[in-house]
């Protein structure tokens, strides 16, 4: 099965052999966003500011190729200090208690030439489910502002509170149980021999 980094991450067998490389997202181009709806009246979207993003392929193997974010709960925000401070609370990410929602990816698939999927594990509020993000490749060439050659990608799926106990007893009143996900980033290769 072709693994989308193939396609996605745009690399060659003769630029990779032997080789560990290690893709760095631009965190000035990259957004970690999502959407709820709220009291079935309108939409509250919001973002998090603090994260880390890592992409490995190792010897020129494109199923061995592993992704890990990392999101500090804490850095959540929507516009609104009062409503970003409700979100820290326990009644919903609980930020003393989990500081961190991590995901890791388990399987790529490819769709077309520019579409995909990615499938992982998310951990939140305590809780890991599988969950799954399409992926559709924005652009490709050499960046104006950084001059490095970078790779434009959207990633959107959708999660459920309930599934992570988040916000259960707002949940369907005041807010939707379905959050949309909406990430977009900007990856430059790094090569060189990592130990991984």
């Amino acid at each position: 099965m072709k693994n989308i980094l193939l396609f996605l991450l745009f690399m060659t067998a003769a630029s990779i052999n032997a080789q560990t490389v290690m893709w760095t997202d631009d965190p000035e181009h990259t957004r970690i966003g999502f959407e709820v709806k709220h009291a079935g009246l309108s939409f509250v979207s919001g973002y998090f500011s603090d994260f880390d993003i890592t992409v490995r392929q190792k010897n020129g193997d494109c199923t061995n190729t592993d992704i890990r974010v990392e999101v500090r709960t804490a850095s959540v925000s929507t516009g609104v200090e009062a409503r970003n401070k409700h979100l820290r609370s326990s009644d919903f990410f609980d930020v003393e208690r989990f500081p961190m929602m991590v995901f890791k990816s388990t399987e790529m698939k490819m769709l077309g030439t520019d579409k995909g999927e990615i499938y992982g594990e998310l951990t939140l509020h305590g809780i890991t489910k599988k969950v799954r993000f399409d992926v559709m490749l924005i652009g490709r060439k050499e960046s104006p502002v950084s001059g490095k050659e970078t790779a434009g990608f959207r990633l959107q799926g959708v999660i459920r509170c309930s599934d992570f106990q988040l916000g259960s007893k707002y949940i369907p009143t005041m807010i939707s149980d379905n959050v949309h996900v909406v990430v977009d980033c900007e990856f430059s290769p790094r090569q060189g021999e990592l130990d991984i």
